[in-house]
């Protein structure tokens, strides 16, 4: 320091400004960009999520916050596969409010600590590794499938992935103004000449030609999606082109909401929303729903497993019966909050119905079952059961009304060998007809899905609550 000071003020205050620069800088990038610095292998997506943030924005909004308080923030990093919206593998922290040790999580979940490049880390049965924090005892690193040379790889990052100027500058987004962010790297991705295949028919289209809008569609780099710390009514969601977006302007909200809802994503909220263009950026802005958010939040895991792992580590020491009843209660609780996750979803087509009702299937597939009392497992089992069998009712529905629609069209609209008069039953009114009787018919199987977990609900709760002499 002497030495330092003997080189005058400046110089000492310039290399303290450099090197309090240099910590403040490393700090920054602890999330989400460091994610990028250390990636496994070539990802797609990142995401963030502020807990009590976003708790609080669907309590103000009147809806039922979904994630456990024991959990602050999640960040994470993913190889999204775009077709069917599911992560080939995911990477990311959670911040716990109680730091985990591994020994007592793996105890917890029935897994086992192994060492990984000098970490001790849990592997756990449904596929996961979780990797307690040294630097930061309050995080805990999550990846998924267990893929052990993939975590090796995250651990001590062997390669230097490249990622596009899209994804680098959302990695930098700064956390303190968010309560939910998703971006998708897109580069490359579409052919516009099979979108243009898929735009023709699209209502939303009006004068503009598919083969334009596909160019147009073709040439997107990424897109986002942000909600604030302010209001759900303030979601934003920016897709980022390599040329103009202007020509989508005026139809850009109808056009997203029926491209939602032909792959069973339905977002209705989106028709309303406020649309501007930037250069070659086009902004929607509007209310989101919590059906639309769950559905988001719900395409990767990482959050409900550090839910589970955060519950699971702040276990006391109990008897086995007083575990078996305690896991069984707390499995029961997450079956009924899907449950009532799924009621709530207002589909408005019978193709986002099924994809919702798949989605919940999944997310009970992957509860914790250990120490669960075995009954509870078969009721978790026959709940996805219902709620995936009803998908495929729908789907089935969907391709019967398909057939029908597609024999209908051969009716030129004329009879008496197509001569004589105009037949007023246009083909047009059948397929409308053919159409409302398989969303009734789709509605009838959901209500009797639902029905049919009301009952084996009550009868379950009956029958644990006498079994151990607590209320579920």
């Amino acid at each position: 320091m002497r030495t330092l000071l003997k080189s005058g003020p400046a110089v000492a205050l310039a290399l303290l400004f450099s090197i309090s620069s240099s910590v403040i800088q490393a700090e920054e990038k602890a999330k989400i960009e460091l994610l990028l610095d250390r990636s496994p292998a070539p990802g797609n997506a990142i995401g963030y999520v502020n807990v009590p943030a976003l708790n609080k924005l669907m309590k103000d909004a009147g809806f039922s916050p979904a994630a456990a308080s024991a959990v602050s923030e999640v960040w994470f990093l993913a190889d999204l596969d775009i077709g069917s919206l599911r992560p080939k593998w995911e990477a990311g922290y959670a911040v716990l409010n109680q730091p985990v040790d591994a020994k007592k999580l793996a105890d917890r979940l029935g897994g086992y600590v192994d060492n990984v490049v000098n970490h001790d880390v849990v592997h756990a049965p449904n596929q996961t590794y979780f990797v307690p924090g040294e630097d930061h005892p309050e995080r805990l690193g999550i990846l998924r499938p267990t893929d052990r040379s993939l975590l090796a790889g995250w651990l001590t990052p062997v390669i230097d992935v490249k990622y596009t100027p899209f994804l680098s500058a959302h990695a930098k987004q700064p956390e303190s103004y968010l309560s939910f962010m998703l971006a998708i790297d897109l580069n490359n991705v579409l052919s516009p000449i099979p979108l243009k295949t898929r735009l023709e028919g699209l209502k939303s289209l009006k004068s503009n030609s598919p083969e334009s809008v596909a160019g147009t569609l073709a040439s997107i780099e990424g897109c986002s999606i942000i909600v604030g710390r302010r209001s759900l009514n303030e979601c934003i969601a920016k897709f980022e082109f390599s040329k103009s977006p202007s020509s989508l302007k005026l139809i850009a909200p109808e056009l997203l909401a029926e491209i939602l809802q032909r792959n069973g994503t339905d977002a209705p909220e989106v028709k309303q929303w406020e649309v501007s263009v930037d250069g070659n950026s086009l902004s929607l802005k509007g209310p989101v729903t919590q059906s639309s958010l769950s559905g988001l939040m719900g395409i990767f895991s990482l959050q409900s497993q550090a839910q589970q792992a955060a519950a699971r580590a702040s276990l006391s020491e109990q008897s086995e019966e007083q575990r078996v009843a305690y896991e069984s209660k707390h499995y029961f609780d997450e079956v009924n909050s899907i449950i009532e996750h799924t009621r709530d979803h207002k589909s408005q087509t019978a193709g986002a119905m099924a994809k919702w009702s798949d989605q919940r299937a999944r997310q009970i597939d992957e509860l914790g079952t250990l120490n669960v009392d075995p009954d509870m497992i078969q009721y978790g089992t026959n709940v996805a059961e219902l709620l995936r069998g009803n998908a495929l009712t729908v789907r089935q529905t969907n391709i019967d009304a398909g057939k029908v629609k597609a024999s209908q069209s051969l009716d030129t609209g004329y009879y008496n060998d197509g001569y004589g008069y105009y037949n007023t039953n246009s083909t047009t009114d059948y397929q409308r007809v053919t159409s409302a009787i398989a969303q009734g018919n789709a509605y009838g199987n959901y209500r009797e899905a639902l029905n049919q977990i009301d009952k084996l609900t009550a009868a379950m709760r009956r029958d644990m609550t006498q079994k151990y002499k607590m209320q579920f």
